[in-house]
Formats: structure tokens, sequence, C-alpha cells
């Protein structure tokens, strides 16, 4: 059963992640430390525990939405830094941005934050779901 306070700690689990990455590189860290204070590390712990945890299909959608919606601010707010500021950070270094605009990288992250991002986590949740069940069924 989707659990509001196992919701709520990794929510803000993944904002306060985001948000000491962006001090992190505004602070003018390396990259190369900085990238080691992972976003989707949290989001991964998150779909594996939902995937658990959830009981129904629909409780696994709904969390991986709201695993994604934190991530999803914090890069569209980071990168309207950079876009405002002309400050390139972590967010939207070139390991990250592919060479594309920053246009172009923040509306990639409102629309897949959105759309592609939450389903692909909640099919990745999906595979773990079913690959317990199956473990659990042998048991």
């Amino acid at each position: 059963m989707l659990q509001r306070t196992d919701v709520r700690r990794f929510v803000a689990a993944i904002f306060l992640m985001g948000l000491l990455r962006f001090v992190l590189t505004t602070a003018s860290l390396p990259d190369a430390f900085v990238k080691f204070f992972s976003m989707t590390a949290v989001i991964l712990a998150g779909t594996v525990y939902f995937a658990i945890r959830t009981e129904t299909h629909k409780e696994r959608l709904k969390a991986a939405y709201l695993l994604l919606f934190p991530y999803m601010v914090v890069e569209v707010a980071a990168l309207g830094y950079t876009w405002a500021t002309g400050r390139i950070t972590i967010f939207h270094s070139a390991d990250y941005s592919f060479g594309m605009p920053i246009a172009t990288h923040t509306l990639g992250h409102l629309v897949g934050g959105l759309t592609w991002e939450p389903l692909g986590t909640f099919a990745l949740m999906e595979i773990i779901w079913l690959i317990a069940k199956m473990v659990r069924s042998r048991g």
C-alpha cells in the first residue's frame, strides 16, 4: 500500500539531494565531485522500494510520478538559473545537456518529467514487482 509518509520521505530526500547538488555546483565545486550527489540514485532506491511495497499498478504509477516530480522541479529551476544568469552548472554541463541549447534542455525536462520519465520509472517498477512476485510465489 502506498504510504503517505514513505512518499513524503522520498520526495523530501530527492528534493534535498537536488538542492545540495545545486548548492555544491554554484559553490564552484568540480562536476567530478558534485556528480556523486545524485537525485537519480535516490529515485532508483524509491523505485525499488515502491515496486515491492505497493499492491496495485495504480499505486506504482502514482509513486513513479511522485518520485519524478521533485527531480523535475529541481532540474527546471537549476536550468532556469543557468538561463537567467548564463552561469553553467552541472545541470547544463556537456555531460548532461548533450550539446542542446538551454531552452531545448529545459523544455525537454519539463516534457520528459511529465511523460516518458515517470512512465519509464513505472515500467521499471512493474518489472521489479513481477520479479518480486515470482520470487515470493516460489518460497
